[in-house]
């Protein structure tokens, strides 16, 4: 019985069960095992008020490293890109829209956002990035699980939230979309959309098990994100950007976007290349912004 550890949010539940989905169909009978993480306990300051690495991880990986568990399920980006000593992404699974959306009420859009709209967001990112395209938007904090923001979205009456695309759909909650945000202007978060499978690496069984079910693209695609977040420090709570995308079966492109809170300052990296060395792409891109000054911002 193989035992497949995932935080116990609505959301990471329903992600863990499609991965659980997966390793069935694979022949594997599962377990799943919910935990609390430190980022789920504090809801009353913001994320990078209470430390930046593993807030959605670190009780999944002591598990892993304990052996309470045999495989973690995380969103992608909530992962860091240093992994605890003796721990490995496993396989890059079900990668769903990496946008990010707009929920707002049924006759707005992003284009039709007053000036003055109330837009709520847990993200710094967010929070840059919205400022610098709309600086007339009045943007609140907003903590919690999918389902709290869009509760505490209703109840205090703001204009719009946004949130990951991806987190929407697994919830089954499409018809709350009010605008999808473009992912080369809106930037999403590295990773977004994906789930990570991390093991043990002395787990050579469960390592040819996941194996069989990556997903090749999503892998490329984060390896190259990853790998510019790792070159600007790898935290997962700062005001930064990266999406990739395959032009074709040899070519990767991708840009990278980094700001100041204000949207003040913003800096970007377009950079293509070879898709069989994603993570030199994703170098290039940050060492880009860093000759930019992206860590003057951080």
């Amino acid at each position: 019985m193989l035992k497949v550890g995932s935080r116990a949010s609505t959301l990471a539940t329903a992600q863990a069960e499609q991965v659980v989905r997966l390793i069935t169909d694979a022949g594997v009978a599962c377990e799943l095992v919910l935990f609390e993480t430190k980022g789920d306990k504090i809801l009353d300051r913001a994320l990078d008020a209470i430390g930046d690495k593993g807030l959605f991880t670190t009780e999944l990986e002591n598990a892993l490293i304990a052996g309470t568990i045999d495989l973690a399920v995380h969103s992608l980006k909530d992962l860091p890109t240093t992994l605890m000593e003796d721990l490995t992404i496993g396989a890059y699974l079900l990668p769903e829209d990496p946008r990010d959306v707009l929920i707002a009420a049924p006759h707005l859009t992003w284009e039709t956002l007053p000036s003055g709209a109330v837009i709520g967001t847990s993200s710094l990112r967010r929070k840059a990035f919205l400022s610098a395209m709309r600086p007339d938007l009045e943007i609140v904090p907003v903590r919690g699980n999918l389902q709290t923001r869009v509760e505490k979205w209703k109840s205090q009456g703001w204009d719009g939230l946004i949130l990951a695309a991806a987190g929407v759909h697994r919830l089954h909650w499409q018809d709350m979309i009010a605008s999808y945000m473009d992912p080369w202007t809106f930037v999403p978060s590295p990773g977004q959309g994906v789930l990570a499978a991390e093991i043990r690496r002395d787990n050579e069984p469960i390592q040819q098990l996941l194996a069989s079910l990556n997903d090749e693209q999503a892998a490329l695609r984060a390896r190259a994100v990853r790998a510019c977040l790792a070159q600007l420090g790898g935290g997962c709570q700062i005001p930064f950007g990266a999406y990739a995308e395959l032009v074709d079966s040899h070519v990767l492109r991708m840009r990278a976007k980094v700001g100041d809170l204000q949207g003040e300052h913003i800096l970007v990296a377009d950079v293509q290349g070879d898709v069989a060395d994603p993570e030199r792409i994703g170098r290039e891109a940050g060492q880009r912004l860093i000759e930019q000054g992206a860590l003057k911002l951080l």
